[in-house]
């Protein structure tokens, strides 16, 4: 029985007051025979005249034999690493704060062991924010004797760079329908 290694990003949109808003994100996935690693980017911003406190969760898949470690949260507008709780399997939780009228950008990068012929990166959960990200930058980096046999996005452009196949999708006010499959 074949299994999908499953990705999910949900930003809890809930705040003590105003809302952030969730309006941009750059992934960038490898994909090896081992392992699916992510390291992504994603930026917030308070457009209000209070500052905001947020709860964040960033679910994993919760398949029991499918291992997510390297787990790694860091703030890069004020460049520190984020302290996070692991809530389980399903994820993990961290706090973010937010100015009045400022923006933050976050890193968070993972990486779980493969144990199927395909990987998705849930991308419906955007809809939770209630509107679409304004862009959308993802980026796919494999060896070149791995062979990609479907995506469910095709690509807006691929390369090759020495022994690696990158391919890009850049997408402009994105609210996902699909999630991104990689089929290998």
């Amino acid at each position: 029985m074949k299994r999908k290694i499953t990705f999910l990003i949900f930003i809890c949109p809930l705040l003590y007051g105003q809302r952030a808003d969730f309006f941009k994100e750059n992934i960038t996935f490898h994909l090896d025979s081992i392992y699916f690693s992510v390291e992504g980017y994603y930026w917030f911003s308070n457009n209000s005249n209070k500052s905001n406190y947020a709860d964040i969760f960033y679910p994993f898949p919760n398949y029991s034999d499918e291992k997510i470690d390297s787990i790694n949260v860091f703030n890069v507008s004020a460049e520190r690493e984020i302290k996070f709780i692991k809530e389980g399997i399903h994820g993990i939780s961290f706090n973010l704060f937010i100015e009045s009228f400022d923006t933050v950008l976050f890193q968070i990068r993972y990486r779980q062991r493969l144990n199927s012929d395909s990987a998705v990166y849930i991308l419906r959960t955007t809809q939770g924010w209630d509107k679409p990200l304004i862009s959308a930058v993802y980026n796919l980096i494999v060896s070149k004797s791995f062979e990609i046999k479907k995506f469910i996005y095709p690509p807006v452009k691929s390369y090759q760079i020495g022994n690696k196949n990158i391919y890009i999708w850049r997408m402009r006010n994105f609210m996902p329908l699909r999630d991104m499959i990689f089929h290998f």
